[in-house]
């Protein structure tokens, strides 16, 4: 990019507001739609999971797009970063406000269930998480990119988690955020499990930078320079 976005584009996968939310307005916003998406992934039945996560997803573009962007995903946030649509400073405020919703979600998901999340990774479940990150980071940014409608952006979204989860369910439970990781891998480890914090946490990271890469260099260049 040639020119830094403004302080409207960074704000959003969905059309943003005229006068963009305050970044503590915005952080609230990703705390609460992480704390329910969390709540979707650790509550719902197993397996109805993905088709719930990724319907969540798709609501909370709808009701948060216009507030925060609806990143509810350090993958996201990651991901927008890379590609300039969304700055670096606000981004780890963005990441702590989504690891707390998630902790939040645990904290619930104790009161209610009692059961303490834990991973259940197969041999591959690395390439996996990787595949299935990469594959929704870059329908998220192609979907910023291109500035669908809200509508076309929420179905878009909600529909590439859903196919992401779908996709790496079977070998690594088709986590693909990690701050919902930060939550599961927290299980494990008071269960006394071994953690493995690469699969869950650093793999989808490095998934999400290659997913933004990959669609920025596939956008026009009318996209990328507005």
């Amino acid at each position: 990019m040639t020119t830094a976005p403004s302080a409207a584009d960074v704000n959003a996968v969905t059309t943003p507001l005229a006068k963009p939310p305050s970044l503590a307005t915005r952080c609230v916003a990703e705390t609460v739609g992480t704390f329910l998406l969390t709540v979707a992934a650790l509550l719902s039945p197993p397996h109805l999971t993905f088709a719930i996560v990724g319907a969540t997803l798709l609501v909370m573009v709808l009701a948060i797009g216009k507030v925060s962007g609806s990143h509810i995903n350090p993958a996201v946030t990651v991901g927008l970063v890379v590609v300039r649509k969304f700055p670096l400073s606000e981004g780890v405020a963005y990441f702590a406000a989504q690891v707390v919703g998630a902790f939040l979600a645990l904290g619930l998901g104790q009161l209610l269930d009692r059961r303490l999340p834990e991973t259940d990774p197969a041999v591959n479940a690395t390439w996996f998480e990787m595949l299935g990150t990469a594959l929704f980071v870059f329908v998220v940014v192609r979907v910023v990119l291109a500035k669908l409608p809200e509508a076309a952006s929420a179905l878009g979204i909600g529909v590439a988690l859903l196919i992401g989860i779908a996709i790496a369910g079977p070998s690594s439970g088709g986590v693909l955020n990690p701050a919902i990781a930060t939550v599961l891998l927290t299980g494990d480890l008071l269960r006394g499990q071994p953690i493995q914090p690469f699969t869950y946490l650093l793999a989808p990271l490095i998934a999400a930078v290659t997913g933004a890469l990959l669609a920025f260099y596939l956008s026009p260049e009318a996209e990328v320079a507005a």
